[in-house]
């Protein structure tokens, strides 16, 4: 093993990505943002906004397979020089000013490699050494990441730990998919019914076309569970208790609308306070204080790396931070125009903290956590975030938590809150397996790098098959 400047193994120059371009919907070519880049460690065929770029633009600023992105500016510390790789897209990519783009010469380095050596403890502390704190945020400059001395191994070496790491990293990599899925039909389960008020609005209809109570109830059926009248009958005839259950629920849907300070709702529901069903909880705590101890720690690099918690002793946070309720919802209260809204699996009651960039929302009756937890992923909830935010511009905005928690917000009466919590709740408990899971196989390949790196462990050694994914468990 020799070492050398990273900007020795380079192709090309680093270079910042484009500071102008105005984004364009449905037009131009997809940009990776800072948004992109703490939410995906690995960047391929995902959502990204769209911007028009001149040829030269063209030129310098698209993405190749294979490209390293590494953050220049972060709020917070241990998001700066946050390292990224982009492994393709069906369409042409480019990049934002926040971030900057390093090519390596492929035929002696392995872009995943330097990516997970990026990511590992070493270059993690690498990397600490070359970011400047300011008042304001953290950054990295490209002129530093080039001159970082780093580590430099033979090609075959390196593509052999890349393999291993890679295929952990598959495994986790489904597991997010799976629980993006399992988030996207929670919300729209939300959306439906409390949102655009579907199963009203289908009873409605049916009292318009001069229904009967009957034939209101199968409408507010058939809007719950997408099941057409026939295929209501089947369920009736083969799996009576789903049936009875799905018109229980449906009969706890009004059949009218009525007007309020926020548009039409249904009748009997009502615009209140947030905090009328859950409450602000900001109980400090200084970890520093019980150096020895270890914390479950929720950061936002942390929601962002996959959505499971670090642990550190007490003598690693300098800072304080929030105690975490078990029962919490989590939601980001810096640049809210990236939602981060977390539903933490809290193992340690007594050892469990936050980040003091969340707000911490503890629903008054337990019961109804996952209830809460839908409006604050909604559409609404998050607009009206917006609307109480300071800050001039986009990387420094945040929400005020004490005008989020006295929002009006449409509630419903209690027995369709415990439905959909106790509907929603065991999508929650899959959801949270998966996470711990995931966060078992990083903390494996996060453990195996430095091993395989400093020869404590041969890479033959490390050889192994992983896990199969329980894709039927978790979408059960």
């Amino acid at each position: 093993m020799t070492s050398k400047p990273f900007g020795e193994l380079l192709s090309i120059p680093v270079r910042n990505g484009l500071t102008k371009p105005k984004k364009v919907r449905g037009q131009g070519f997809k940009m990776v943002n800072m948004g992109e880049l703490f939410k995906y460690s690995r960047i391929n065929n995902i959502l990204m906004d769209r911007v028009p770029l001149t040829p030269k633009e063209q030129a310098s600023s698209l993405l190749e397979a294979g490209d390293l992105l590494f953050a220049r500016q972060s709020l917070v510390r241990e998001g700066a020089g946050k390292c990224s790789i982009f492994l393709g897209d069906s369409e042409r990519v480019c990049f934002e000013s926040h971030l900057i783009r390093c090519r390596l010469e492929k035929t002696s380095h392995n872009p995943l490699f330097y990516y997970y050596y990026f990511s590992s403890p070493d270059g993690k502390a690498l990397m600490d050494t070359i970011i400047e704190q300011g008042a304001g945020a953290a950054g990295i400059r490209g002129s530093d990441l080039v001159n970082l001395i780093i580590p430099e191994f033979a090609l075959a070496f390196q593509n052999k730990i890349a393999s291993i790491l890679d295929a952990l990293d598959c495994k986790i990599q489904l597991n997010r998919k799976i629980n993006q899925d399992l988030e996207q039909m929670v919300q729209a389960i939300f959306k439906s019914w409390f949102v655009d008020f579907e199963p009203v609005k289908a009873k409605v209809a049916a009292l318009e076309a001069g229904g009967s109570e009957q034939d209101t109830l199968l409408a507010a059926m058939q809007a719950i569970s997408g099941k057409d009248e026939l295929a209501l009958t089947r369920l009736k005839a083969e799996q009576p208790e789903q049936y009875t259950n799905l018109r229980a629920t449906a009969g706890l849907f009004p059949s009218e609308l009525q007007d309020s300070e926020l548009g039409e709702i249904p009748e009997g529901w009502a615009v209140e306070s947030f905090s009328k069903i859950a409450r602000l909880d900001t109980t400090s705590v200084k970890p520093a204080q019980e150096p020895g101890k270890i914390w479950e720690h929720y950061s936002i690099p942390a929601f962002d790396e996959g959505a499971f918690p670090a642990y550190d002793f007490g003598s690693e946070i300098k800072s304080s931070k929030y105690k975490v309720h078990p029962a919490a919802i989590l939601s980001s209260k810096l640049n809210p125009h990236f939602p981060r809204t977390w539903v933490p699996d809290v193992r340690n009651h007594d050892g469990a903290i936050c980040s003091t960039e969340f707000m911490q929302f503890v629903p008054l009756k337990l019961k109804q956590r996952a209830f809460i937890a839908g409006m604050v992923t909604s559409e609404p909830f998050q607009s009206g975030m917006m609307m109480r935010v300071t800050g001039s511009t986009g990387s420094r905005q945040r929400a005020q938590p004490k005008q989020v928690a006295s929002m009006g917000v449409v509630l419903p009466p209690e027995p369709l809150m415990l439905e959909y919590s106790n509907r929603i709740a065991s999508i929650y408990a899959v959801m949270a397996r998966n996470i711990r899971q995931s966060q078992t196989l990083s903390q494996l390949r996060d453990t195996l790098l430095p091993k395989l790196l400093s020869g404590e462990l041969s890479i033959s050694n490390a050889v192994f098959e992983p896990v199969s994914p329980d894709v039927a468990d978790a979408t059960a």
